[in-house]
């Protein structure tokens, strides 16, 4: 049977798939979205996407969004976007890993390394952003592993289940150029091939990410 999940960037443990717009896959991104362990961390809204906004939400491609599904058992376990902002050369992330029960096993490791490489090598931008709770502890700790460094922080509101609260803080990140990325969360073949170069071209020109 063919999979519903259509590969677009190549890992390790999972891909990013083109993202799926059926009844399934539209089920699964609104029941992460109203589960308060992750709803907050969800895009700059910070807010539930209601489940009659979905097609709208699907449909969007003012960003780059994408599935995150799981090589051993090709299932759908979460979603990612990129932000790509040309007025600045710049990129903003977003991941959601919405499956519980595969998080703390190195996947958004991975899917920052995918990212990250795609947004410098192919979109070619200068810096990549995101901003996270403070007290999202899994994903700083990712992060500043992957080389992002604090560039602010500021105070602003969450929306849980249709609960708006005040008090929290979001550190924002950026991640330049300046530090070789890793090639583990990206095929080193499938990273070359993406970026348009060879071992032969990059003989020839100055190659350092």
């Amino acid at each position: 049977m063919l999979s519903k999940n259509i590969c677009r960037l190549d890992g390790n443990q999972i891909f990013l798939s083109v993202l799926r717009d059926d009844e399934e896959a539209v089920g699964l991104y609104a029941k992460w979205m109203s589960d308060e362990t992750t709803c907050v961390f969800i895009e700059h809204a910070h807010s539930v996407v209601d489940i009659t906004r979905m097609p709208g939400w699907v449909s969007d491609h003012s960003v780059m969004r994408m599935g995150i599904v799981l090589k051993e058992t090709d299932t759908l376990i979460g979603y990612c976007h990129i932000d790509h902002r040309t007025e600045d050369m710049s990129a903003w992330l977003s991941i959601n890993i919405g499956e519980k029960s595969v998080r703390g096993k190195g996947i958004g490791s991975e899917v920052v390394q995918i990212l990250l490489r795609y947004c410098f090598m192919v979109l070619g931008v200068y810096s990549v952003h995101l901003d996270v709770l403070e007290t999202n502890t899994p994903a700083i700790k990712c992060y500043e592993k992957a080389g992002f460094r604090i560039s602010g922080r500021y105070r602003g509101i969450v929306t849980i289940c249709g609960t708006t609260m005040t008090g929290y803080t979001w550190i924002s990140y950026m991640r330049n150029t300046g530090k070789r990325l890793n090639l583990k969360g990206l095929h080193a073949k499938s990273a070359r091939k993406l970026a348009g170069t060879t071992k032969k071209s990059r003989k020839s020109k100055n190659y350092r990410v």
